[in-house]
């Protein structure tokens, strides 16, 4: 039952490189938008644009707050009004690649990234990982290892490969080659992606059975981002793996305000309360699981609570 619990959403979200501006504003929503404060990025963003209308940077910035919110639609308004005024701007064509990669339009987002890293000599970093993203996807990740050992050993002080190359090694639960990738990006640069290398070392650290460790790393990536309901998710997770039922709980619960999947959700939470005897709670949430599709949580029903679904 602990191996149906354990929920691995994989979240790739390494921040795009913005160049350095002058104006006030636009580095007040540049940090904004670096420290994942994504909606007050979006506001000073629209204040930008709506001074000037074909702020490039603005839009760019917008459309990559509104991907890290899942607004991946609304992201491909802004950058196509990049790429309208400037066909060959990189960070457009990438940031249009990773919509339509989470959009699950493969061919297409394959077609951005390749635009994208024959107009940048060295290539542009993002572009090369997201043709790796997309070549895991359509099942070729001996392609996509290809692709990113390739660069890091064209650019191998580019923590970014690194980064990449972890991820796609914890999709392949290649744990511990993993954790050995995020160490290295983070040592090549301390500043780098800081969130994200703290949440997938806490996924990689619990599907190694670190739970002590996955629960350090999850720490810090909350810490950095208080509105990451995966990452409420996997240290719930990894409190459950410790058998501390009621910090599980907790982290269960916060996930619901920022996590769509809120099946699993359910159904951890019926777990942990079976675990603390709490029958009447535990089938409550198996009851609202199994109603969303969990067919875990419907079996549970059978097993624990003695009615049918």
């Amino acid at each position: 039952m602990t191996k149906n619990l354990l929920f691995l959403w994989l979240l790739f979200l390494g921040t795009l490189n913005v160049n350095a501006q002058e104006d006030p504003l636009l580095k007040t929503a540049n940090d904004k938008l670096y420290s994942r404060n994504f909606e007050g990025a979006i506001q000073d963003y629209n204040q930008l644009i709506s001074i000037k209308e074909d702020n490039i940077d603005a839009l760019c910035g917008r459309a990559e707050a509104k991907i890290n919110l899942g607004n991946y639609s609304d992201a491909i308004k802004d950058v196509d009004h990049v790429i309208s005024i400037d066909g060959n701007n990189i960070r457009a064509l990438t940031l249009k690649g990773e919509s339509l990669l989470y959009l699950k339009d493969y061919t297409n987002a394959l077609k951005l990234y390749n635009q994208a890293v024959q107009k940048q000599n060295p290539p542009y970093a993002l572009a090369i990982v997201g043709k790796a993203k997309v070549m895991n996807q359509l099942g070729n990740a001996k392609d996509a290892y290809k692709i990113l050992d390739d660069a890091i050993d064209f650019q191998p002080s580019n923590p970014e490969f690194y980064y990449a190359r972890g991820v796609l090694n914890t999709s392949k639960e290649k744990y511990a080659k993993a954790l050995q990738d995020f160490d290295k990006a983070a040592l090549l640069n301390p500043n780098f992606n800081p969130f994200g290398i703290a949440l997938n070392s806490g996924i990689a650290h619990l599907n190694l059975e670190e739970a002590e460790k996955a629960i350090e790393s999850l720490d810090k990536a909350i810490a950095l981002d208080p509105k990451n309901g995966t990452a409420y998710q996997t240290r719930g997770l990894a409190h459950y793996s410790q058998e501390e039922f009621k910090e599980a709980i907790d982290d269960f619960l916060r996930s619901f305000d920022f996590s769509s999947n809120n099946q699993i959700t359910l159904f951890n939470l019926g777990m942990a309360y079976y675990k603390l005897n709490d029958k009447e709670n535990a089938c409550l949430y198996f009851h609202k699981s199994c109603q969303a599709g969990n067919t875990n949580s419907c079996k549970m029903i059978v097993i624990v609570c003695e009615t049918k679904r």
